[in-house]
């Protein structure tokens, strides 16, 4: 009796680990199944790069034109009047260099846009190159010597091919021009001596030529995948530098992601627009009518972008 007794117990007592054996292999197993990393569903994983490039998208409302005033000297060949567009919903920006010496009408006064720049400055110049051009500026940038060499560093150098030696001794700074013919190197001191130099030979139309080619490249040969991740700290650097601008902080806000955009662009970014035309009996470079027509499908310009050039050669005719 005592036997039976015993091997029931023992009986029952495997019965009941073998039990617990099954039930905590069970257990452990769906212990490991539910805290297992999930594995990603291919079918519903979404594309993190196609999110990433739709997150944002500017619009037409982000095109804006800035003219970027070079004053280095208190001399006409001293001065670069640059127009840049940045024509954001098509990733890109477009640059037209303005010669110093071209003709502008503006409060009843007929005269370059230089002397017009001189007597009133960085706004008065603005209204100058908007009647001449017959196009809306939005915000202007005013470089001296420092500001400049801070943008010109924040792009870095460019290769440039220099059509002839450029030879020059500054009366006013002592300061020696130097340059030889052929593919030269231009840090951001060479970059201000060539689209400043005072002597070429077919005057201010071809330096605004040389100034647009050399900044183009100097745009399109550095802005790379890694630009766009720097823009605010270079908003920061030349802002903080001397330059004088009527755009904001609060415009920043508004179009740093414009210009991120356009930074991280894969093509070549900036595309360069060269002004045509012919000078008058008074020494002025005169814009021709039909470039400046052209100039709606080039900046791709709206109706609050554009003045009505035949507009304001009426007004000059009443005058």
């Amino acid at each position: 009796m005592a036997k039976k007794g015993t091997k029931i117990a023992l009986t029952y007592f495997i019965t009941i680990i073998v039990t617990l054996i099954i039930i905590g292999g069970i257990c452990f197993m769906l212990f490991r199944y539910l805290t297992a990393p999930k594995e990603p569903d291919a079918a519903a994983e979404p594309n993190i790069e196609r999110l990433v490039a739709e997150e944002y998208i500017p619009t037409s409302a982000n095109n804006k034109t800035t003219l970027f005033i070079f004053d280095s000297e208190k001399r006409l060949s001293g001065c670069c009047f640059l127009i840049v567009r940045m024509i954001a919903d098509e990733q890109r920006m477009v640059i037209m260099p303005v010669p110093a010496d071209t003709y502008a009408y503006a409060d009843g006064t007929e005269d370059s846009l230089y002397e017009f720049y001189r007597r009133g400055g960085a706004p008065q110049a603005v209204s100058a190159v908007e009647n001449a051009a017959g196009i809306k500026i939005d915000y202007y940038m005013k470089l001296n010597n420092d500001s400049f060499s801070v943008i010109a560093d924040i792009f870095g150098g460019v290769d440039f091919d220099v059509p002839y030696n450029l030879i020059y001794s500054n009366p006013d700074t002592g300061e020696e021009t130097i340059i030889r013919e052929g593919s030269t190197y231009l840090d951001s001191e060479m970059l201000r001596k060539v689209i400043t130099f005072p002597l070429y030979n077919s005057g201010e139309e071809y330096r605004a030529k040389i100034t647009g080619v050399a900044i183009n490249d100097l745009i399109n040969r550095n802005i790379d995948e890694s630009f766009s991740s720097h823009v605010d700290d270079y908003f920061s650097a030349v802002i903080n530098s001397a330059a004088e601008t009527n755009f904001t902080a609060y415009d920043y806000k508004e179009q740093s992601e414009a210009m991120k955009y356009v930074a991280s662009s894969d093509d070549r970014v900036s595309q360069l627009v060269t002004v045509t035309g012919a000078y008058n009996a008074d020494g002025l470079f005169v814009l021709d009518e039909n470039f400046l027509k052209s100039l709606t499908e080039r900046f791709k310009l709206y109706d609050t972008d554009m003045e009505s050039v035949e507009t304001e050669m009426s007004l000059l005719a009443v005058e």
